[in-house]
């Protein structure tokens, strides 16, 4: 028998202490075990949640237009039509031969049916009818290749920078081709080259907030009344550069879309300097001292253009590029703050090879696709498609992007896995990316803009052309 003494009832006690310890132990280790548990599940549950409710924005397909052959121009029936409209002095002759001859624009580009009349209609009649050539073409190519009912679509987006008749060009197509009373309709203006990514912006944007749908973009420019026949330089260098074309794309959320779809869109970055007077003004549309209204083009394009890239750069660059590259880029930042004289080597500019396997630059000229180049430390096959482009169709403003990956679809360059870079610039003055991850396996022998005449390219660019 115990006897009941104070040592055992202490003993007792210390027991019984340890073992209320040992129960508290055990609750809060069970109520951590669930924590983490929860946060687990949670986690597990968003990820879930992401991937099947997200809205994810697939390109199905996309059209690029070409003209027939009698509207083709070579730059020796341009320099002749220019002399002959009786607009110009010699000296203007000369600056648009000298433009012209060192644009890296070849002679099988087009120009609108009113250009090539002489003298040149440029009324809007010949505008309207430009566009209907343009956009009825692609639109009905594209429908009847993937059998598409006109009302099966929900939204429909037109953008032309120089042209904004009434009724709007996407009421012109919903004229033509039958949409639905309760379509989404909007016509974008006065946006520039970069138009053809800020439409795909706004398609992602209304995919994201409907449902199920198809979303049809159409990118141009019209030539036809927009040639300019004054006497100002900065305003002249649009007659040499801007050709005819226009691209249909065809985007859906639809998730029995994704089957037949060739690109899902994983990043749209916008980038706008509109509220610097010298970014403003560098690409304007006016009239010059004798009435004649133009495009005029400043010679601070390249200065902006730069600016505007470094911008959209740095919040690209957080989402594509690999940790190697995001952490040397941190270290060359720190290291110019703490050692001054590394300023002077300029900052460091990410390999965005890393990230992508295409680019696909806006084809505004040979100066622009090679400053990009020298800039982001590119190849000459990285620019390859911009740089043919530009020599087949010329600078087609807000589609030219579209020609390019046209180009490499043709050439059999992209395959399912690989990442394209589109990248845009326009007045305003704005710089546009869109990053594209291919899905499907692309045939090469799939006709496109190219299909014709892709063994040919691509061609050595002379620095001066012969016309």
């Amino acid at each position: 028998m115990i006897q009941d003494s104070p040592k055992n009832r202490k003993m007792a006690k210390d027991q019984s202490f340890m073992l209320e310890q040992t129960r508290i132990a055990e609750i809060l280790i069970l109520v951590a075990d669930f924590r983490v548990l929860a946060a687990v599940t949670l986690s597990v549950a968003i990820v879930l949640y992401l991937s099947f409710n997200s809205k994810h924005v697939y390109l199905v397909d996309f059209m690029c237009y070409k003209a027939p052959n009698t509207l083709r121009v070579p730059l020796s029936s341009l320099i002749e039509h220019l002399e002959r409209w009786g607009k110009f002095d010699s000296k203007t002759i000369e600056f648009q031969t000298k433009i012209s001859e060192r644009s890296g624009i070849g002679n099988e580009t087009y120009l609108p049916t009113g250009v090539h009349q002489f003298p040149c209609d440029l009324s809007l009649s010949s505008t309207l009818e430009e566009v209907e050539m343009v956009l009825f073409t692609i639109v009905q190519d594209l429908f009847t290749k993937h059998r598409i009912d006109p009302k099966s679509v929900d939204i429909i987006i037109t953008n032309c920078s120089l042209v904004c008749p009434t009724p709007s060009l996407a009421t012109m197509m919903i004229n033509k081709f039958g949409f639905r009373s309760n379509i989404r309709s909007f016509n974008l203006s006065g946006m520039g080259c970069s138009a053809g990514l800020l439409s795909i912006s706004l398609a992602r944007d209304l995919l994201g907030a409907h449902n199920n749908s198809l979303a049809l973009v159409l990118s141009m420019e019209s030539m036809s009344s927009n040639m300019y026949h004054g006497q100002v330089k900065s305003m002249l260098l649009a007659n040499c550069l801007f050709r005819m074309g226009g691209a249909a794309i065809l985007l859906s959320n639809r998730k029995s879309d994704r089957q037949i779809a060739k690109y899902e869109l994983q990043h749209l970055v916008r980038t706008h300097l509109g509220s610097k007077d010298n970014s403003y003004k560098c690409v304007v549309q006016e009239a010059d001292d004798e009435g004649y209204t133009g495009v005029s083009l400043s010679r601070s394009i390249p200065q902006v253009a730069g600016e505007a890239l470094k911008t959209n750069m740095t919040t690209l660059a957080a989402l594509v590029l690999p940790y190697s590259e995001l952490i040397q880029c941190g270290l060359s930042i720190m290291w110019r703050k703490v050692w001054p004289p590394a300023k002077k080597r300029g900052s460091y500019i990410p390999d965005f090879k890393k990230a992508f396997d295409h680019f696909c630059i806006h084809a505004g000229g040979r100066a622009v696709i090679g400053a990009i180049k020298e800039f982001l430390k590119l190849k000459d096959r990285d620019v390859e498609a911009s740089k043919m482009t530009l020599y087949r169709f010329g600078n087609t403003s807000s589609s030219s992007t579209w020609y390019s990956l046209s180009y490499l679809e043709a050439k059999g360059r992209v395959r399912q896995g690989d990442r394209v870079w589109q990248l845009a610039f326009g007045s305003g003055f704005k710089c546009n990316s869109a990053v594209w991850k291919c899905i499907s396996k692309i045939k090469p022998d799939n006709l496109n803009v190219w299909s014709d005449r892709i063994d040919q390219y691509p061609v050595e660019v002379p620095a001066v052309m012969d016309h």
